[in-house]
């Protein structure tokens, strides 16, 4: 796909946040047209509102560290971190706060625009049994670029759950360390009960399918999350770590945690910071999260969040 290095009451604010992302994508155009601008580094942001917004004017921007190609992994960490947005979003307005962290800690850190459209900063709606085979493609890249032999996944969202596709029917487990799936529906999502109100209307499920067919997929019970779950939804050869929260008002919290095995940690914010508010858009901006997003890529130096700051609010 071109250059690869270019590559909420509950239900009812569920239903809000739902509406506010697809009110954005329809008002792109009343913020003026995108600067002509592609793949250059933008600046870090403190929250996704401004994230989305400086992306909207420079699609194809980059976070900072973001898919360096003189980066090679060392031996503290010699997997590269592949980054992968949630539906909707795109690589600088998921990841200008996480990538020049994890960059700074000394991660390899690569990303990219998947799931369609090809132009503009909203990506990630389409079939997501193509989007894993995009990420496939990009991880061979990434690996063929460093001389690593694995990677490990932080995909965000919908990004945590498409990776399953591509480790457990495309047969990529044995170039996955590490996939941490962050408030991610990995058991599929209801959207508290608004995906399946869709589903009751006549027509409601194939006309949402025209329109975002990654919805489709990503519904609890979907023909895509069961083919993912056949046969076990883990693989002994790779470590899987959850992140979520409570206060998540999109992903209910039961539907981001895995099924407990050895080589599966599930983990919540509200565990290691009671005080914690993180929603689902705040989560890539939460600094909470990162930290333990951080421990998950490198337990051997993982230390416990500074719960002391102020939290995050819905």
């Amino acid at each position: 796909m071109g250059n690869w290095f270019s590559y909420a009451s509950r239900p009812r604010r569920s239903i809000a946040v739902v509406g506010t992302i697809v009110a954005a994508v329809l008002g792109a155009g009343l913020v003026g047209p995108p600067a002509a601008v592609a793949d250059e580094y933008g600046p870090r942001q403190p929250d996704w509102a401004p994230a989305v917004a400086y992306s909207m004017q420079h699609p194809g921007s980059l976070p900072i560290g973001m898919n360096d190609p003189g980066c090679r992994p060392g031996s503290a960490h010699p997997r590269p971190v592949v980054l992968l947005n949630g539906a909707f979003l795109n690589k600088y307005a998921t990841w200008s706060k996480y990538s020049p962290e994890l960059t700074v800690m000394g991660f390899c850190v690569f990303g990219l625009d998947y799931g369609g459209p090809v132009d503009g900063p909203f990506h990630q709606m389409g079939d997501l049994r193509d989007s894993a085979r995009e990420i496939g493609e990009f991880v061979d890249e990434v690996l063929r670029k460093t001389g690593a032999k694995q990677v490990d996944l932080v995909g965000y969202s919908e990004g945590g759950l498409v990776p399953f596709y591509f480790l457990n029917v495309l047969g990529g487990a044995d170039r996955v360390g590490t996939l941490v799936s962050l408030a991610s529906p990995v058991r599929g999502m209801s959207g508290y009960r608004l995906l399946d109100g869709i589903a009751s209307l006549p027509g409601g499920t194939a006309n949402l399918d025209r329109m975002l067919p990654a919805a489709v997929d990503g519904t609890a019970g979907s023909d895509f999350v069961t083919e993912i779950a056949r046969g076990g939804q883990t693989r002994t050869g790779v470590r899987y770590v959850t992140v979520s929260s409570r206060t998540d008002l999109v992903v209910a919290p039961g539907e981001a945690l895995l099924a407990d095995a050895p080589n599966v940690t599930n983990v919540v914010l509200q565990d290691a910071c009671p005080q914690n508010r993180a929603f689902h858009g705040s989560m890539t901006y939460d600094d909470t999260a990162l930290r333990l997003v951080s421990n998950a890529l490198d337990p051997t130096t993982a230390t416990a969040p500074d719960c002391h700051g102020a939290p995050s609010q819905p």
